[in-house]
C-alpha cells in the first residue's frame, strides 16, 4: 500500500502549513500547502495506477484523478488548484514576491478546499 506514504505525506505537509503560518514562515505554509495537494493527488493516482503523473501543476493532476475516479470537480476546487501550483516554485526561489500571513492562510484555505472534495470523493 505504497498511497499510505502519499497520503501520510499530504497530511504532513498540512499540518506543517498550519504551523508555519501561525510561526510567521508565511513563504513556507503556502509550499507546504501545495505540497499537501500534489502528495494527495498523487496519493490517489499511486493507489488506482501503481505510478503517478511527473508534474507539479495541480490542475493537470486533478484532471488525472477525475478520470481515476471516473467524476468531475467543481469549478472551486479548480480555481483552488490553479491559485496553488505557483507556489511551488515562487514561495521558494522569487525575490519579488512577498508573502504575509493573509496569503498563507488564503494557501491553507485553498488547500483544505482541494482536500475536503478529495475526501468526499474517496476514503485515502
Amino acid at each position: 500500500m505504497v498511497e499510505k506514504f502519499w497520503f501520510n505525506k499530504s497530511d504532513e505537509f498540512y499540518s506543517i502549513a498550519k504551523e508555519m503560518a501561525e510561526r510567521g514562515y508565511y513563504w513556507f505554509s503556502c509550499f507546504a500547502s501545495q505540497q499537501s495537494v500534489e502528495f494527495l493527488l498523487k496519493g490517489i493516482e499511486m493507489k488506482y495506477t501503481g505510478s503517478h503523473t511527473f508534474t507539479h501543476d495541480l490542475s493537470e493532476l486533478l484532471q488525472k484523478v477525475e478520470k481515476i475516479l471516473g467524476v468531475k470537480a467543481t469549478e472551486e476546487v479548480y480555481q483552488a488548484c490553479d491559485f496553488l501550483t505557483p507556489h511551488y516554485t515562487i514561495s521558494r526561489y522569487s525575490m519579488v514576491t512577498s508573502y504575509d500571513k493573509r496569503k498563507a492562510l488564503e494557501c491553507i484555505k485553498m488547500s483544505e478546499i482541494v482536500r475536503n472534495w478529495v475526501n468526499s470523493q474517496i476514503k485515502p
